[in-house]
């Protein structure tokens, strides 16, 4: 299958309304769509523009690409896609798409031919044979890796709080020359978010932090990344999305269709906000009612505080004006090529990339051993703890559920989010 790029959401408004479930979006920047899926049938002209563009930046990059490295016209490239989407290997070769036919089992014989020479496997012990012993005294200096993935939370998906102890131990240990921050994070929280990134900024102070932004650093994703010294991203990686966006589930009937009733006592005249039927086995609380005209507009003045103090903190972590960030901003994202020319991204590059900047920055040649240092290490598949699946456990780790959840357990709370663990989807 080779028919080219498509970028898809599925929306849930006519669902949330059979359920007897009411969304309130409260939207106030033209981008910021991370709410649509709850509140449309259908993508906003806004969503679709910014999509668009990020498709034509993904298809030219990758055509580019390849008829660059296969020498081939784009009209033939575009000549695939468009008329024949499902082709056989015959029609691959015949295009200079590949550059011959063959079985695995095949291999040595095309690599001898390749490189004109008898090919040998590897081994251990060949790779024993040539080992050369260390004459290294002392210990290495160190490079850390720190990784932020998943949604921008406290004490789930980046682990904010975890996070921020991390980078202040990190500015603090001298053994460290330079820290490299992988960022794959669509946002969320924007208090975990600002946890990290007044961290991060103090941690750069005393020693290089180069960010390497991975599939996605959007909303509070790039709100972790934009105090960095350098900002490397791929060229299709989501940047950007500067914004700020909230929302409120409330019971438009679902009480009705369960014959779930709540009833409160208060004091204080807004008190009943939080008055909420709570739905046994997957932990929901629906709100009894939406807010009220007053209500509304103060959520609106929070959101758009928020909002301006992101603007101004990307303004001073990126050395923009303040008018450019917000011209830029508006919760739009960009691809990382796009977000190079805007300025919002430094270089395109990689993690190895990014690991040889910091190496460069904390005065490393390239002949000083070096140790590189992974945060959090990554596990053994037998250090893992087994578990039972449940129910529960697997409803909470389906994306979609953790996205209306973070609604529902954020009421009156502004998010720098995008769509968690959706973003982007692409077939091709």
């Amino acid at each position: 299958l080779f028919s080219g790029y498509v970028m898809n959401r599925t929306y849930f408004k006519n669902t949330l309304e059979k359920l007897g479930l009411g969304f309130d979006e409260w939207r106030f920047f033209k981008y910021k769509s991370a709410a649509e899926t709850l509140s449309r049938d259908k993508m906003s002209e806004a969503d679709r523009e910014q999509r668009q563009a990020y498709v034509d930046d993904w298809y030219e990059t990758v055509r580019d690409e390849i008829c660059a490295s296969r020498e081939i016209p784009y009209i033939l490239y575009d000549n695939l896609i468009n008329e024949q989407s499902f082709f056989i290997p015959q029609v691959a070769l015949d295009a200079g798409l590949v550059d011959t036919l063959a079985r695995w089992s095949d291999i040595d014989k095309v690599l001898e031919k390749l490189f004109n020479t008898d090919y040998r496997g590897l081994s251990s012990k060949r790779l024993l044979d040539n080992a050369l012993p260390q004459d290294n005294w002392g210990q290495n200096p160190k490079i850390a890796v720190v990784y932020g993935l998943g949604e921008c939370a406290m004490d789930s998906g980046i682990r904010a709080r975890w996070l921020e102890k991390v980078f202040l131990k990190l500015e603090k240990d001298k053994k460290v020359k330079a820290v490299v921050f992988r960022v794959d994070s669509p946002g969320g929280d924007g208090m975990a978010s600002d946890l990290v990134a007044e961290a991060l900024k103090k941690c750069a102070r005393k020693k290089p932090v180069i960010v390497s932004q991975g599939q996605v650093a959007g909303s509070g994703g790039y709100w972790i990344s934009m105090y960095g010294d350098r900002i490397y991203a791929g060229p299709n990686t989501v940047t950007g999305s500067i914004g700020v966006i909230g929302g409120w589930i409330y019971d438009n009937g679902i009480g009705k269709k369960t014959g779930m009733t709540a009833d409160h006592v208060k004091r204080g005249d807004h008190a009943d906000l939080l008055s909420a039927i709570r739905i046994p086995f997957i932990n929901l609380s629906i709100p009894v009612r939406n807010l009220d005209e007053i209500e509304y507009a103060r959520m609106e003045e929070i959101i758009r505080n928020y909002y301006q103090g992101f603007v101004e903190k990307v303004a001073t972590g990126r050395g923009m004006s303040i008018d450019f960030v917000n011209e830029i901003a508006q919760g739009r994202f960009y691809s990382g090529v796009d977000g190079k020319e805007l300025g919002l991204v430094d270089e395109i590059g990689g993690m190895m990339t990014a690991i040889a900047v910091a190496r460069h920055d904390a005065g490393l040649s390239i002949d000083d051993e070096t140790e590189l240092v992974e945060i959090p290490r990554h596990k053994g598949l037998f250090e893992f703890k087994s578990r039972i699946p449940t129910l529960s456990a697997d409803i909470e780790n389906d994306p979609i559920f953790r996205y209306i959840k973070m609604f529902t357990d954020s009421p009156r709370k502004p998010l720098p989010m995008m769509i968690p663990g959706t973003y982007p989807e692409f077939e091709k």
